[in-house]
C-alpha cells in the first residue's frame, strides 16, 4: 500500500512481482535459518487479484461487463481492508475477468467503480462532497448512461447507506449491488460520532423502497482471507464445541448510536451472559481470541446493528458456527438460489430472552440430526460468501453474476432513445 501511495498502483505491481521473485529464489534461507516471522499481512493475500496477476473466470455465464474508470477508484491496495472492501474486490474481479468487454456495444452492463467507504474514511470526504462527485460523474464521465436511462449501469454500496445522497434523482433506474436491502436514508449525515448519536433518530430512517428486488442484488460484506484462514484453523468438530451459543460485541452502552438504531437485541443479549453454556459479552481485546471462541460454539447470534445487515453473519460461517439471525428486516444474499434455512436460524428481534437459549439447548439435546445438518449446510454454502474462494463454481462473484444474468434476461430493452428509417 505504501508503494501504491507514493508511486502508484502500476509501480506497486512491479514491486510485488519483484517480491515474489525474491521469495521464490531466497525463501528457503528464511526457513533454513529458522525465522518464524511471516512476510504476509492481513491484506496481502488479495494483492495478486487486485494487481491483475490472477485472471478471473465468469464460469461461462452469458454476461458481458464494461468497466469504467473513475477518480475515486484509484488505490485498490490501500482500500482493500475491512468489511467495506467489496467495493474494491468486485471492481477488480470485473476488470480482470473473462466477462469484461471493452466494446460498449457488446456490454450487457456497465460497472461504475467507486471506493466510497474508503475515500470517505481515509480522505475525510463529506456526504456533500460525495454527492457532488457522483453528480459530476453521471453528467460528465459515463458516456453510455443515457442509452437506457442508466438501467444497465451497476453501482455498488458497501455499507448500510447509499453514498450518493441524491441517487433517486440521477440513478434510480440503475442496478445496485448492496450489502443492505433497507438502506439508511438521512436528511442530515452529521451523526457519525458519539456526541451526535441522538441526531440519528431524528434525521435517519431505514428505507423500505430504496432497494428494488427486481433489479438490485444483495451481496455479502467482505471478510479478509487472513480472517477466513484463522477461523478455519480453530473450527471444531460437533462434539468438541463446548458452548451452545456465542455473542461478543457492542451494545448501546458502548456505542450510543445503537440506542437510536433499533438495535435493542444487542442489549437483550447482554442480559443473558450469566446463563450456563453460553459465551456472551463485549468484544475480545484480541480478534484471534474471538475467532477461537466462535469455533467452540454451535450457534452464533447475529443481531441488528446500525443497519439490518451485519458482517458478523459471514464471519461466523468460516468458523463453522450456525448463525442465529436477530435482525427482522435483513436482506440475505443470493436467496433466490440459496436456501438459508439449511444453514441458519432466524428469531424475532423483540423476543430475545432466556427462551431463545432454551430453544437452542433443546435442539442440541433432542434434535442432534438437525443441528448436524445445519453445521453441514454452513460448511457447504460458505464459499458463496468467501471473496477469496478459489472454487470456480462457488463464490460471491459467481453469485453476483447469476443475479446479473437473471436481470439481463428480465430487461426488455429497445434499440435506444431514438431511431430512424
Amino acid at each position: 500500500p505504501q508503494a501504491e501511495l507514493r508511486f502508484g498502483t502500476a509501480s506497486a505491481r512491479e514491486y510485488y512481482l519483484l517480491y515474489e521473485q525474491l521469495v521464490q529464489k531466497y525463501g528457503h534461507l528464511r526457513r533454513e535459518l529458522g525465522f518464524s516471522w511471516s512476510l504476509e499481512t492481513h491484506q496481502s493475500a488479495g494483492y495478486p487479484m487486485l494487481l491483475g496477476l490472477r485472471p478471473q473466470t465468469c464460469a461461462g455465464l452469458g454476461v458481458k461487463v464494461f468497466v469504467y474508470e473513475t477518480d475515486f477508484a484509484q488505490r485498490p491496495l490501500g482500500c482493500s481492508q475491512g468489511m467495506f472492501a467489496t467495493e474494491v474486490f468486485v471492481h477488480k474481479f470485473f476488470l480482470h475477468s473473462d466477462c469484461r468487454t471493452e466494446d460498449p456495444d457488446e456490454a450487457d452492463f456497465f460497472f461504475v467503480p467507486v471506493y466510497a467507504a474508503c475515500v470517505m474514511t481515509k480522505e475525510n470526504k463529506s456526504a456533500a462532497e460525495m454527492d457532488a462527485f457522483y453528480k459530476d460523474l453521471v453528467r460528465d464521465s459515463l458516456p453510455h448512461f443515457a442509452r437506457h436511462n442508466g438501467s444497465d449501469h451497476v453501482f455498488l454500496w458497501s455499507s448500510e447507506t447509499y453514498d450518493f445522497p441524491s441517487w433517486l434523482e440521477h440513478i434510480h433506474s440503475s442496478v445496485f449491488l448492496s450489502v443492505e436491502a433497507r438502506p439508511i436514508e438521512c436528511s442530515d449525515f452529521d451523526f457519525f460520532s458519539e456526541e451526535t448519536a441522538d441526531h440519528f433518530g431524528a434525521a435517519c430512517q431505514h428505507c423500505d423502497w430504496c432497494f428494488s428486488p427486481w433489479k438490485d442484488v444483495v451481496i455479502p460484506g467482505f471478510v479478509e482471507k487472513w480472517s477466513v484462514r484463522k477461523m478455519h484453523a480453530v473450527e471444531r468438530a460437533y462434539d468438541d464445541r463446548d458452548y451452545t451459543a456465542c455473542y461478543h460485541g457492542a451494545d448501546s452502552d458502548h456505542l450510543a448510536i445503537y440506542k437510536y438504531a433499533n438495535a435493542s437485541a444487542r442489549n437483550e443479549l447482554q442480559t443473558l451472559r450469566d446463563l450456563p453454556n453460553v459465551s456472551i459479552g463485549y468484544r475480545f481485546a484480541l480478534i484471534t481470541d474471538y475467532f477461537d471462541r466462535v469455533g467452540r460454539c454451535h450457534f452464533c447470534f447475529v443481531p441488528k446493528g446500525l443497519g439490518y445487515w451485519s458482517n458478523r453473519l459471514y464471519e461466523v460461517l468460516f468458523a463453522g458456527c450456525i448463525p442465529v439471525i436477530l435482525s427482522d428486516g435483513i436482506g440475505l444474499p443470493f436467496d433466490d438460489f440459496l436456501d438459508w434455512t439449511e444453514f441458519s436460524l432466524k428469531w424475532p428481534m423483540a423476543e430475545v430472552s432466556a427462551d431463545l437459549i432454551s430453544h437452542l439447548e433443546g435442539l442440541l439435546s433432542t434434535r442432534r440430526e438437525l443441528v448436524e445438518s445445519l453445521h453441514a449446510g454452513v460448511e457447504r454454502n460458505r464459499c458463496w460468501f468467501d471473496y477469496s474462494s478459489e472454487d470456480p463454481e462457488c463464490s460471491p462473484y459467481l453469485g453476483i453474476l447469476r443475479g446479473l444474468e437473471k436481470r439481463k434476461a428480465a430487461f426488455l430493452r429497445g434499440p435506444g432513445p431514438s431511431w430512424q428509417r
